[in-house]
Order: C-alpha cells, then structure tokens, then sequence
C-alpha cells in the first residue's frame, strides 16, 4: 500500500530529485475536452443561423474554454521533476525492498491531482493516485515491492498524467529516473576451520621445491632482520658476500579460486518450474565459499561459467552472482581457463553438475598437486521430485570418476545437503587414492 507525505521546500529534501528528470511530454485534450470544442461550435453555428445571442456566447465559451486549461496543465507540468530511491538497494532472496517515489514541483503554483502508472519488478505496473504538489514542494510516495528473485531490476520509468480541473485537457508525462535494486543469492555460514598446509600460503612447500631447484620464478634480495633463514640463497651470496635471500614471485599465490558451473543443460528445468532449484543451491554455494575466503582476508577469485571475474570483495562477489542465468555453451571453456597459470599452492573449490549432455572434460588436465582442488559434483536429479534417473546417475559417476583420476577431490551433493555440513569434507586433506 502506497503511503505519501509532502514537504516544503526548506525541508531537507531528498537530492535524488536534483538529478531527476521528466523525459517525453504530451499534453491533449481529453474526450471531454473534444466534446467542449464540438458542442460548441455547433452551439455557435446554430446561434448565428437562429440570430439567438445567448446561444451564440455558450458556443464561444466551450470552444475557448480548453485553451487556458491546455496552458494551464502545460506549464503546471513542464517542471515537475520525478526521482526514485530504493531501499535498501542490495537485498537476499527473501527480503523485501521499499520504494520511495518523490514529485518535486519548483513552480510557485501546484499541479492539481495526479495519476501514477509505475513500473515494478515482478508485476503489473503499480497504479495510484496522489493529491497536487504545492508550489515549490515535494511529495514522496513510498511503497513496498513484493518479494523477487534472485537478480538484477529496476523500477521505473514512471508515468504521470494530469488535467485541469474540468477534465478537458490530459498531461501524459514519461520520466527517464530508474531506481537500481539487486537482489543477492543467499549465503551461509561456514565454520572457521584451518585450510590443509599445501592451501595456506606455500611457504612451507615452496621453501623447499624452490631452493632445490633453483626456479626460475625466484629472485633474490639482500637479508632483512627477520627473514626465513631456510630462504638464504648461498650461491648468491657466496658471489655477492653478503647474505642473499630468495624472493618468490608466483602468480596466484595463496589464493583460492571458487568455479561455478552454471550451463543451462546441466540444470533442467519445466514449463511448470521455470527456475531450477538446483542451480540456485549451487549459486548459494560459490557466494557462501567466496564470501567465507573474503571475510578471512584470503586472496579469492570467483569465476562464472560466463567468464566473468568478481575479486576479493564479498559485496562484489555477491553482486556478480546475482546476476548470473543459466549458460547456453554445452563446455567448461571459461572455468578451465581460468585454472592457467594457477600456482601449485593455490586451493580451487568447483560447484559443478554432471549431465549426459555436457562434459567436465576441460578440468582434468588440473590440478597439479592432488588435494588442492576439490569438486562439489551436483546430482540435479535429486531436486526433482519425479524419482530416480538412472541416465543422470550414470552420467554423474562416470564425471566424478574422470575427475578423480585427474586428482581431484569429489564431494557429492544432493538436494538435502547444506554447504555449510558439507565444508569440513570440503577442507578435508586426504589425498583420493586415484591420484597418489
């Protein structure tokens, strides 16, 4: 239900009016005003045929008459400025958002009653009426949205008509303000459990590998007080004469990568479900390991099955996943590109789901360190309550045996899982036997 209050114009207004804006204009007459200009010159022929002069004025009366209201509501119109604030801007599936609509008149004089045709998510166009805004006043109209789903919306534009008092003349008015609402996957939270050594930061596998091999990747520079001492590169300082230590510059290192497999053929879906539980489990899932890794102040990197990149920041994780829809590419192209280059101390957490149609294929050439990379391979079976499929069954199995040949670590999920119980399996430092 809409509610609207007015204010003055030294009141502390809202400055999203400042930069609002009325776009199209079109001001007509109305069928009623139509019908004045008929009748009256009929009014007006037939008193000049007839010589009656009373009937004569009626008929220049109603010709004229819609010519003050037409500039009246012309120039009553030509200022008034429409904004839009939503609140908040960002939600969760599952919480509701408000909107405040506000009609700022910069004129001395007021506009007279409004109609209001708005444009909202999820819906028809939300239509009410408002009373007049008063010369140099403001009036905000707030109202709630109804309940979304997870993405991206906007409210707005909005319509506004008019008219004079008699109803003669109409003012249909477009404005060009939007109001910008997101709506975020759900996340939850994940306990606080240490990542196995090879994930932490590499210093304690590089250390060594490096030193003994003397990468290419590892420059050296003059000993601080502090320094690891296993760190000391002796060749370098046996040239130089004074302690050299070794400086790794790896890409990625000590970050987490989080992939998300969002194909369409992956998920299914029906005419009477349009929308797959199943991908928003796996949604819910990426954002709540991203945002988890972001929080502990870990390099994080998480990569849709678009392509698309959302760094470190759990806001900005959450605001890409909102926006993610089901893929139409039948590959994993973009999610294994983005495992090149990956250091050997890097932890890669995948959300995938195995169909007889797409292959996972693109992942097996990683990881190259057993353990460091651990699938949750989705059975999207299991949200549909249409029973078993042995065809889906078979199609998952054959998927996680692939990738655990490739040295992955599998953990399967169903529809009665929670992220949050199967994370500990998630962290879990067994090497599968397939890959020692």
């Amino acid at each position: 239900m809409a509610t609207n209050r007015t204010s003055g114009g030294s009141s502390a207004a809202p400055r999203l009016i400042d930069n609002a804006s009325i776009g199209t204009q079109r001001v007509t007459l109305s069928s009623r005003g139509r019908t004045f200009i008929a009748v009256g010159i009929i009014s007006l022929l037939t008193g000049l045929i007839l010589g009656v002069l009373d009937l004569q004025r009626l008929g220049v009366l109603l010709v004229v008459l819609p010519i003050p209201a037409w500039l009246a509501v012309r120039q009553a119109r030509s200022g008034l400025r429409v904004g839009h604030a939503v609140t908040p801007s960002r939600i969760v599936v599952g919480e509701q958002a408000q909107v405040r609509l506000v009609l700022g008149n910069p004129h001395s004089f007021g506009t007279g009653p409004l109609r209001i045709t708005e444009t909202v998510p999820g819906g028809r166009p939300l239509r009410f009426s408002v009373a007049g805004v008063r010369g140099r006043q403001r009036r905000t109209v707030a109202y709630p949205l109804p309940a979304l789903r997870r993405g991206r919306y906007t409210v707005g534009p909005t319509t506004v008509m008019a008219s004079d008092p008699f109803g003669l003349v109409t003012a249909d008015t477009r404005s060009t303000d939007v109001g910008e609402l997101i709506v975020r996957p759900s996340t939850v939270r994940l306990a606080s459990l240490t990542l196995p050594v090879a994930w932490r930061d590499g210093a304690a596998t590089l250390s060594h590998s490096v030193g003994v091999g003397g990468s290419d990747d590892a420059s050296v520079r003059e000993y601080r007080h502090g320094d690891d001492l296993r760190k000391i590169h002796w060749r370098s300082t046996a040239r130089s004469g004074a302690f050299m230590v070794r400086q790794e510059e790896r890409p990625w290192h000590g970050e987490s990568l989080v992939l998300l497999d969002h194909r369409a053929l992956a998920y299914p879906t029906s005419p009477a479900q349009p929308d797959s539980a199943a991908l928003e489990w796996a949604i819910s899932a990426a954002a709540s390991i991203g945002c988890h890794l972001a929080e502990r102040g870990r390099r994080v990197a998480v990569v849709t099955g678009d392509g698309e990149v959302a760094h470190d920041n759990s806001g900005a994780i959450l605001d890409m996943l909102a926006g993610v829809t089901p893929a139409l590419r039948a590959d994993v192209a973009p999610l294994a590109a983005a495992l090149t280059g990956l250091g050997r101390d890097a932890a890669v957490f995948a959300v995938l789901a195995a169909t007889p149609k797409g292959s996972l294929s693109g992942l097996l050439h990683r990881p190259q360190t057993p353990g460091s990379a651990v699938a949750v391979l989705l059975r999207p079976w299991t949200w549909d309550l249409g029973g078993r499929d042995l065809m889906a069954e078979a199609a998952w199995q054959s998927s996680a045996d692939m990738l655990r040949a490739a040295g992955w670590r599998v953990v399967p999920a169903e529809a009665s899982d929670d992220i949050a119980d199967l994370w500990p399996s998630l962290l879990s430092a067994r090497v599968p036997s397939a890959a020692r």
